[in-house]
């Protein structure tokens, strides 16, 4: 992405083409086909900027489809020209600049942005079968990929399969964003009989939580900053129990996040004390959310300080670099010992601030706890251009410490591949070997 004359960039650059990479946080754990072009460019993070260029106005109507904002029943052209409008508006977006490194690296177009390249694609798109997974992952020396799937069942009892390089996460949001007695009955079939109060859901949590870890999960995972604030509370028993009650009690009540909220904290206390139990890590959103139209405030992983703190045993992973809140993430992995930050995501949000982020950690950070890159996407294809942008953003930082004279070179690179794999290897106790420059 960089042209740069630094001698020093172009030495980083080129050694990272060839590193061992892990992938800290995806979305997909095998090849996911994908029938449309242009829907497949929409799933990205690029469908926020596209709404935000004005594509969310698109079908002139309010039923509109979030993943499908273009209509379908156009001719393929038609379609294209509204999504050139906008793209047109936003082609020079980080988020768009991912998407045209992928499509140009898997399918070799270099320019989307004409009906002449997009056509080019589309037409190499329609042959994309499960040979693309494998390719990507060997080209992009992807040796593992953390993996958060909420329909982790359908891998456990094999009816999806996946890939060897696949781990996975344990997924707490579904267990704590409880609103009404509907949302209990997949914890009774984990239990096996009809759930009353707070001890049976812990009984089926505590259940379903050593199915998962005797499969073989690396982690913890929670999103819940998308709906609520990373300011958790620390209830009593008693007052979970009372919410929790109430909640069994009225079946036809739906309650609000003010309601749940002692259970829900309670049961965040209570994950948290079994990941210390078994040594794993958790991974928490924190920072900037998908899409449009979000409270960025209430995500601002400064609020995890009471919860850190208490948790001294539980190993913390704050995902996406906490955008736009630089000082407060770079305060969290300096001050605290079981906090480590990993800039997936982040990379394709914004470069220069992650160029910015990780010159600063080299400064104030130990750099063991900093993990560079988690494609966070959905298909190979985007991870191979968010990973090439990584590396450009990556190479671009610590090229600049060489110049100052804050590195060597050989730093540089030793530093550059403990952030791609030896750090997410030992993080996640992955049992891979380790490398050295």
């Amino acid at each position: 992405m960089y042209q740069l004359n630094s001698v020093n960039f172009r030495t980083i650059r080129e050694y990272l083409e060839n590193i061992p990479v892990i992938d800290t946080h995806d979305h997909f754990a095998t090849f996911m086909p994908a029938n449309d072009p242009l829907d497949f460019i929409m799933d990205t993070f690029y469908l926020g900027d596209f709404y935000t260029a004005g594509g969310e106005k698109v079908t002139g109507k309010g039923d509109f489809d979030f993943f499908r904002p273009i209509p379908h029943d156009l001719p393929l052209q038609k379609r294209y020209d509204i999504f050139q409008k906008y793209w047109h508006d936003s082609c020079h977006t980080a988020y768009a600049r991912a998407v045209q490194e992928g499509i140009r690296l898997c399918y070799g177009v270099k320019d989307i942005g004409t009906w002449d390249g997009f056509s080019q694609f589309a037409d190499a798109f329609s042959q994309r079968n499960a040979a693309i997974y494998d390719k990507v992952m060997k080209d992009c020396h992807i040796k593992a990929q953390i993996a958060d799937r909420g329909d982790l069942d359908n891998y456990m009892n094999a009816s999806i399969p996946h890939s060897s390089l696949s781990r996975f996460t344990f997924h707490m949001s579904q267990w704590r964003n409880i609103h009404t007695k509907e949302h209990l009955m997949n914890a009774q079939s984990i239990l096996g009989r009809t759930i009353t109060c707070l001890d049976d859901y812990l009984k089926a949590f505590d259940r379903y939580f050593d199915i998962c870890r005797a499969y073989g999960v690396v982690c913890l995972k929670d999103l819940n900053a998308y709906r609520r604030t990373l300011d958790f509370t620390h209830p009593t028993k008693a007052e979970a129990d009372k919410a929790f009650n109430e909640l069994v009690f009225h079946q036809r009540t739906v309650y609000s996040d003010a309601d749940v909220r002692p259970f829900e904290d309670y049961l965040f206390h209570h994950a948290l004390r079994k990941a210390a139990e078994y040594d794993l890590p958790i991974q928490l959103h924190t920072g900037h959310m998908a899409s449009t139209r979000n409270d960025v405030r209430k995500a601002n992983a400064i609020n995890l300080v009471p919860t850190l703190e208490m948790h001294t045993d539980v190993r913390f992973s704050l995902l996406h670099a906490n955008w736009p809140y630089m000082d407060e993430y770079l305060f969290l992995g300096k001050n605290f010992p079981n906090v480590y930050l990993d800039l997936c995501w982040a990379q394709v949000i914004d470069p220069i601030y992650t160029i910015e982020l990780m010159k600063r950690c080299v400064m104030t950070v130990p750099h063991s706890k900093i993990m560079a890159f988690g494609a966070d996407t959905s298909h190979p294809e985007w991870l191979a251009g968010y990973l090439s942008l990584t590396k450009d953003n990556v190479a671009y930082a610590l090229a600049q410490l060489c110049d100052t004279g804050w590195l060597t070179l050989s730093q540089a690179k030793a530093i550059a591949l403990d952030w791609f794999y030896n750090n997410p290897n030992q993080f996640f106790s992955l049992g891979l070997d380790p490398v050295q420059v």
